[in-house]
């Protein structure tokens, strides 16, 4: 994959913070960043898909540690940040693999746009702008930000 531009990484980097600081003062898990990999199927090829931002709980680190590997499961929580170049029809793809292998609760944050999709398997995409509140609904019970917070300077 191509690097991707500050503002990518700016948004990346906001969202992940709050994320970030909710998750461990309530000890809940760990939150990565930076196109972290997960093994979704152990197919041959594996089917390995990386996460800008992605929220793993206590119950999937049973040791409290971080796999040195990519993992063979999938995190609760992803968020996809758009990069202008960004395909529909790919991103789409992502959303779906995620969702089929058991990630919870997905966030396409769209930078251009400042909106946040909000996806979960078998409901309809929920669509934030400036003026809502994002919520970890029942991953992350408590956690909320507004969603001009993720791409405020």
């Amino acid at each position: 994959m191509a690097p991707t531009a500050p503002e990518h990484g700016f948004v990346e980097l906001r969202l992940g913070a709050r994320l970030m600081e909710f998750v461990e003062k309530q000890a809940l898990g760990a939150v990565v960043t930076g196109e972290v990999g997960f093994v979704l199927r152990a197919t041959d090829p594996a089917t390995v898909r990386a996460a800008d931002v992605a929220f793993i709980s206590a119950k999937k680190l049973p040791d409290g540690d971080l796999p040195k590997k990519f993992p063979y499961f999938a995190p609760d929580l992803v968020a996809e940040i758009l990069s202008p170049n960004d395909a529909y029809g790919d991103v789409m793809e992502k959303v779906n693999d995620w969702l089929a292998a058991g990630v919870n609760l997905v966030w396409v944050v769209d930078p251009a746009h400042q909106v946040v999709h909000v996806y979960r398997i078998g409901q309809p995409v929920h669509v934030l702008q400036a003026g809502d509140r994002l919520s970890g609904e029942d991953v992350l019970p408590g956690f909320e930000c507004a969603v001009s917070e993720i791409f405020a300077r």
